[in-house]
């Protein structure tokens, strides 16, 4: 496990993102990515939910020569050392929308990126469709769709996979609420919750949908528990499942795996992650420890089936392999961490409040932190890509 990235592009913006798009340039050497960020401000300054526009160079092949002795990295990400590193990466800011305080979380409808679902300080859950706002903010709030039901805030927000104008969030009031969109009146646009499931003792910190099944929901909260829920069941105030055993502290976050089918994860601030196999709960199937504070953001990577990335309060975003589980290491390496530690990104130096692999550069990730700092960086592939990588390059300098 090494901590270089190829580089990184970092901005004053925070709090909540989330890569949704990217724009190929097929004359250009560079792509153009959409990112959606919330804002969390103070003094009473004004906050919104803004759309930003990354440029980031293409990816070019390393080279033997472009390997810098002093970083331990082979060519350069947005104006490295590289002699072949390319243009520059750029953000810019292209929306501004105003929005009724911070913005505890946001995220766009994989249906449609230009749906946007926030969650306010107040308990309610805005809903904006982007294309109906101007780039510059008017100076007053005017959300397409108000969601009223939680009676405090929350930070779990979920859109369904499946089923478009549907979503999940989950808040400090203890419930988990559904909402369906495609019962919304023009003459009203505010909206109540569906259904609204009262399973946990205490705050629910997060609710997410399976990728594969649309029924299936997972939970996480602070009274320790995970639990399981089946929207086709009529009860709503217990789970079809409940694991009580798995955390010693307050789980904050929960990732069913997209490809795998039963495998999911849970964090916590017990400072580890749990992996589930979700047809056999009664224990877990291995615990991940390498953070050294609690673990608020969990999200598996795009296309590598066994890769999970984990947030922190200690600063770091760390890639987990799962299929290096169990294996082998020498002394040296085991003070590098366990097998299965693949990366860790050190770049912060606050609090990470959000990270999200780009799933059209699947390497590409932003990352955001508590003191106003946004960063989009990618893992150098000499390392966590080694094994694929084009045998020119000579393995010794592969494992700087």
């Amino acid at each position: 496990m090494v901590d270089h990235d190829e580089d990184m592009s970092e901005s004053r913006y925070q709090e909540d993102e989330e890569m949704e798009q990217k724009i190929i340039n097929e004359d250009k050497d560079y792509s153009t990515h959409r990112l959606l960020i919330g804002t969390h401000t103070e003094g009473g300054a004004s906050n919104y939910l803004q759309i930003a526009q990354v440029q980031l160079p293409n990816s070019q092949k390393p080279r033997v020569e472009d390997y810098d002795e002093e970083t331990g990295e082979i060519g350069g990400y947005g104006g490295g050392r590289s002699k072949n590193s390319g243009p520059s990466v750029k953000f810019t800011i292209i929306q501004k929308i105003d929005h009724p305080g911070e913005v505890n979380k946001a995220r766009y409808q994989p249906q449609n990126p230009n749906m946007i679902a926030t969650m306010c300080t107040d308990g309610k859950v805005m809903i904006w469709d982007r294309t109906k706002h101007q780039s510059v903010p008017p100076g007053y709030v005017n959300p397409q769709i108000e969601l009223r039901g939680h009676k405090r805030e929350g930070f779990g927000l979920n859109w369904n996979p499946h089923e478009a104008g549907k979503l999940a969030t989950a808040a400090e009031d203890n419930t988990v609420q559904l909402w369906d969109l495609n019962a919304f009146q023009k003459t009203n646009r505010v909206l109540d919750p569906a259904r609204t499931y009262t399973h946990h003792s205490a705050v629910v910190n997060d609710v997410q949908y399976h990728p594969m099944h649309g029924f299936v929901l997972g939970t996480v909260s602070d009274d320790l528990t995970l639990q399981i829920l089946d929207t086709r069941k009529d009860f709503s105030d217990r789970a079809v499942q409940t694991v009580s055993d798995g955390h010693r502290d307050a789980i904050n976050a929960i990732a069913f795996n997209p490809k795998a089918e039963t495998l999911f994860a849970t964090g916590s601030a017990d400072r580890t992650i749990a992996i589930w196999d979700l047809r056999y709960l009664k224990q877990k199937l291995h615990t991940l420890e390498g953070h050294h504070d609690t673990v608020t953001s969990l999200e598996w990577h795009p296309t590598e089936e066994y890769v999970l990335g984990s947030g922190s309060y200690d600063r770091r975003v760390i890639f987990w392999d799962l299929s290096a589980v169990g294996e082998e290491q020498t002394d040296e390496e085991k003070e590098d961490g366990p097998p299965e530690m693949l990366f860790m990104h050190g770049g912060h130096t606050n609090r990470i409040s959000d990270f999200t692999f780009n799933k059209n550069d699947p390497w590409v990730v932003c990352s955001a932190a508590e003191d106003n700092l946004i960063q989009v960086w990618k893992p150098s592939m000499a390392i966590v890509m080694k094994d694929h990588l084009d045998d020119d390059v000579p393995n010794d300098e592969l494992e700087q």
